[in-house]
């Protein structure tokens, strides 16, 4: 018996979740960029979101019961016959479905995973913003050791975007991005100052799925856009 049916229904399920997942990260940033007096570290950052993240859930997806996880852990994969270093790699958010159209039950739990970055001026010569986003962003995807997403078709990217011009920032993300053998990110529409702007771009990996697609929401925290 063919198996073309419950494959499309996966992708089509996969598609739901992960279009349900930007949007709920689209809308909490929003939420943290109206957040009084916001702190600068990615660390600060990321636990207001996680509130904000449960807020916009709550407004979008009233009757959605899966809450996106914060810095848990990577789950096993069935490909992996031990227990490997990505499974000690925490993603700074992940979101974990359960595909009932998959017919490998040990293939059926679905990870939608956000990385997140602080973007624009340097602070130390030693700790680059924008060429961090690759280094210790882009490529923990596509890295065996990192491996975030593993048997998933898409993640996504949280830039928290604090100085510089939109195209200056692109330019250094993309000379890093280009150093190591990645896409340039292309930019959906135009910038979208004081809100979220949205990039994404295509790669392959050494691992399954394969390509795979990494959406970039850049949120506008620049003081000057706050007001």
């Amino acid at each position: 018996m063919s198996d073309i049916g419950p494959r499309l229904l996966s992708r089509k399920f996969w598609t739901k979740h992960q279009d349900r997942c930007i949007s709920t990260v689209e809308r909490a940033l929003v939420l943290l960029r109206q957040t009084d007096n916001l702190p600068e570290s990615e660390v600060d950052l990321n636990r207001l979101l996680h509130f904000c993240l449960l807020r916009a859930s709550r407004e979008l997806f009233p009757k959605n019961e899966i809450a996106p996880s914060t810095e848990c852990n990577n789950q096993p994969d069935p490909d992996d016959e031990t227990r490997m270093k990505r499974e000690q790699k925490r993603p700074d958010f992940q979101w974990i479905f359960l595909d009932r159209y998959e017919t490998d039950p040990l293939r059926s739990s679905r990870q939608f995973v956000v990385e997140c970055k602080r973007i624009g001026t340097a602070l130390r010569t030693d700790w680059m913003f924008n060429k961090n986003y690759t280094n210790h962003g882009i490529e923990r995807f596509r890295e065996t050791e990192w491996a975030y997403a593993k048997g998933a078709a898409s993640g996504a990217m949280v830039g928290y975007w604090q100085s510089m011009d939109a195209d200056d920032v692109l330019a250094e993300v993309h000379q890093e991005v280009r150093a190591k053998s990645f896409p340039d990110l292309v930019v959906l529409g135009t910038w979208k100052l004081a809100d979220v702007s949205r990039l994404e771009h295509s790669f392959e990996r050494p691992f399954q799925v394969s390509p795979f697609r990494l959406h970039h929401l850049w949120i506008d925290l620049r003081p000057d856009s706050l007001g």
